[in-house]
């Protein structure tokens, strides 16, 4: 009956040992890190692109220029090249008009288009001044 015990766990000791050199003899396959925002440089160019074109400045007076309200400060949420959006607040105005979002639309495109950027979804706000 020993020899049995010891010839089973002479077997059982031989399956674990082959197992393991078989998963860790095996070529190993990265797998490439997915980075949880790829485009965090893009961010950073256009960020400083933003400020050394005054784009920023130039959108609020074109707005103004027709005949527009827009708050002194606009957002922005870059994520990438084809997913850029700036929110623009907007006092004096009941309601937005379709006309309006594309004249608004066009005028940022103008602008970003004049200072080699890629286009902006713009998304507007109204504000009520009262």
């Amino acid at each position: 009956m020993r020899g049995l015990i010891k010839g089973l766990f002479v077997i059982c000791s031989l399956i674990v040992i082959t197992a393991a050199l078989m998963k860790y003899n095996q070529p190993s396959i990265e797998r490439p890190i997915v980075q949880k925002n790829p485009d965090t440089n893009y961010a950073d160019e256009i960020g400083e692109k933003l400020q050394n074109t005054n784009f920023t400045q130039k959108i609020i007076v074109a707005l103004r220029a027709a005949g527009y309200f827009p708050d002194s400060t606009i957002g922005y949420l870059i994520e990438s090249p084809n997913n850029q959006v700036i929110t623009i607040q907007l006092h004096n105005l009941d309601k937005l008009e379709k006309s309006t979002e594309s004249e608004i639309q066009k005028i940022v495109n103008s602008i970003a288009e004049n200072n080699d950027l890629q286009l902006f979804i713009v998304n507007l706000k109204l504000i009520d001044v009262h």
